[in-house]
C-alpha cells in the first residue's frame, strides 16, 4: 500500500473519530440544556398553564366547576345581566383606563427622555435620572397610600390646601367622574419612571453624526425629532405600547381606596380588582371562583385581540419608520 493511501486511511480514521466525539459532545450538551431549562419549564406549566386551565374550568362550567365538567356559557352571561352591574361597570373602567392613560404617559415620558438625553453634565443627569426613577422602585402601595392622603376630601388635605390658595373649592373625588380621573393620575405616575429610562437610553443610542447632519443642512430641532429621533427609537415606543396596553388592562387600584366595596360606591373598580374581589371576599361570604373566571376569561380575550391588533400596527410602523 502506498504511504499516501496509508496517510488517507488514518486522516479518514481520525475524522470518524473526531466526528463522534462531537457528535456525543453534542448529545450531552442537549441533555444539559435541558437540565437547565426543566425547572423553568415545570414552574410555567404549574403557574401559567395550569392557572388557565382552572380559569377554563371554573368559568365555562355549568355548575361552577364541581362535579363532572359541563360546557355553558351561564357564568359569563350572569357578569352581564347582574342588577348591580359590577363587571361591565368595570370593564368600562378597565377600557378607560388604557385610552387615557397609555398615550398620556408615552408623550410624556418621550418627552422627557428626549430632554434628559440632551443634559450634558453628568452629575445632573445621573440626579435626574435618579429621581425620575425613584417612583418605579418604591412601593406601589407607598405610592398609593401618599395619592389617597393627596386626593383625600378633607380639607386638610395638600390639593385641598392647594386649591383653597387659589380660592377654588375642594374636589370631591369619591364621586365617579373624579374618581377615574385620580386613578388615571397615579397610573401615569406609576408607569412614566420606567418609560423615561427606556426612552432615555434609546434616545442616547441614536448616531449624533445624523443630527450633525441635519444641523448642517439647516433642518430645525423639532423636525429633527420626528425625522430622526422618533424613526431611530421606533422598537422601543413599540415595546412600550405592547407592555404598557397591557399592563394597563391589568391595574388594580391598590390603596387608593379602603376595601373593593369603597372602589365600587365611587364606580372606579377594574376588571382585575373586581376579579380579586370575587375569590378573596370577607368573612362570612363565599368566594365565586365561577364568576372570577368567567371574567378572567372575558379579560383574557380583550388582550387577545388588544395584542394582535397592536402586532398589525406595529408592523405597519417599522415599515413606515423603516
Amino acid at each position: 500500500m502506498k504511504k499516501w493511501d496509508k496517510g488517507f486511511i488514518i486522516n479518514r480514521t481520525n475524522l470518524s473519530k473526531k466526528n463522534a466525539n462531537n457528535l456525543e459532545k453534542g448529545r450531552f450538551d442537549i441533555f444539559n440544556q435541558l437540565i437547565w431549562i426543566l425547572p423553568a419549564f415545570f414552574f410555567i406549566c404549574v403557574f401559567s398553564y395550569f392557572s388557565i386551565y382552572i380559569v377554563f374550568k371554573f368559568g365555562l362550567s355549568e355548575n361552577g366547576g364541581q362535579g363532572v365538567f359541563k360546557l355553558s356559557f351561564t357564568s359569563i352571561k350572569n357578569l352581564f345581566t347582574d342588577p348591580l352591574k359590577e363587571f361591565p361597570i368595570a370593564l368600562r373602567n378597565t377600557l378607560l383606563y388604557v385610552t387615557l392613560s397609555v398615550p398620556i404617559s408615552l408623550l410624556l415620558s418621550l418627552w422627557v427622555g428626549k430632554s434628559l438625553s440632551n443634559v450634558l453634565n453628568k452629575k445632573a443627569f445621573a440626579f435626574f435620572q435618579s429621581a425620575l426613577f425613584l417612583p418605579y422602585v418604591t412601593s406601589s402601595l407607598a405610592v398609593a397610600m401618599a395619592f389617597s392622603m393627596i386626593f383625600s376630601n378633607s380639607g386638610n388635605s395638600l390639593l385641598a390646601q392647594l386649591l383653597s390658595k387659589f380660592g377654588l373649592e375642594n374636589i370631591d373625588w369619591t364621586k365617579p367622574k373624579n374618581a377615574i380621573t385620580m386613578t388615571t393620575i397615579f397610573g401615569i405616575w406609576r408607569m412614566l419612571p420606567f418609560q423615561i429610562i427606556l426612552f432615555t437610553a434609546a434616545f442616547l443610542k441614536v448616531d449624533k453624526r445624523l443630527y450633525q447632519a441635519a444641523a448642517v443642512d439647516g433642518i430645525p430641532r423639532w423636525q429633527q425629532y420626528w425625522k430622526i429621533s422618533i424613526p431611530q427609537i421606533m422598537p422601543v415606543i413599540v415595546y412600550m405600547i405592547t407592555t404598557s396596553i397591557i399592563g394597563s388592562l391589568k391595574f388594580i387600584p391598590f390603596g387608593l381606596f379602603a376595601d373593593y366595596d369603597e372602589a365600587v360606591k365611587a364606580s372606579a373598580q377594574t376588571a382585575v380588582y373586581y376579579i380579586f374581589a370575587q375569590i378573596n371576599t370577607g368573612v362570612g361570604s363565599l368566594a365565586s371562583y365561577s364568576k372570577a373566571g368567567a371574567a378572567a376569561i372575558i379579560l383574557m380575550l380583550i388582550i387577545l385581540v388588544i395584542t394582535i391588533f397592536n402586532a398589525i400596527l406595529s408592523k405597519y410602523l417599522r415599515k413606515k419608520f423603516r
